[in-house]
């Protein structure tokens, strides 16, 4: 059984990838919803824009990379061609966590407030992590777009006053 290969181009992943980081900012952003039903899309949307930089990345550094969905493996194989790719393993491996949870009803488990900021400042860390973001900002000046730079995290409780 032979292994399906990501046919897009690097340029169009990462492309994709701006598409989901823009639906994370708006729907972190505003509230048209309650927060709360809206955590596990900004949460699917995030692990999907760190799956395309990630295959974005791999592709355009001349490798080819199977269609596969664990940010665990994909950030290793990064770390093949570039072993800085290391220090955003943690980041990685937190959003990989939610993958099976934002893809599959899980009621059990369900994406909360402070899951949703750690999730947006493991996003905010991989896409400003220098090689994709020298990647983003190429693709984005190509396709005359402007990047999301970052996406502000709220407050996950407001502490009590000080007595």
């Amino acid at each position: 059984m032979s292994k399906s290969l990501v046919t897009e181009s690097a340029e169009m992943l990462c492309h994709k990838a701006e598409k989901d980081i823009l639906n994370v900012k708006v729907l972190f952003d505003k509230n048209f919803y309650p927060e709360d039903l809206m955590y596990d899309i900004i949460c699917f949307h995030a692990t999907q824009a760190t799956e395309k930089f990630l295959k974005s990345y791999i592709i355009s550094n001349g490798k080819t990379v199977e269609k596969i969905h664990d940010l665990d493996i994909l950030q290793k194989a990064a770390m093949e061609i570039d072993n800085s790719f290391s220090k955003i393993m943690d980041n990685c491996l937190l959003l990989n966590e939610f993958v099976p949870n934002v893809k599959y009803d899980d009621d059990e488990n369900p994406v909360t407030k402070q899951n949703i900021n750690d999730i947006i400042k493991s996003l905010n860390a991989i896409c400003n992590f220098p090689p994709i973001k020298t990647m983003r900002d190429s693709f984005g000046k190509k396709r005359s777009y402007k990047i999301v730079t970052e996406i502000i995290t709220k407050p996950s409780a407001k502490k009590p006053p000080k007595i």
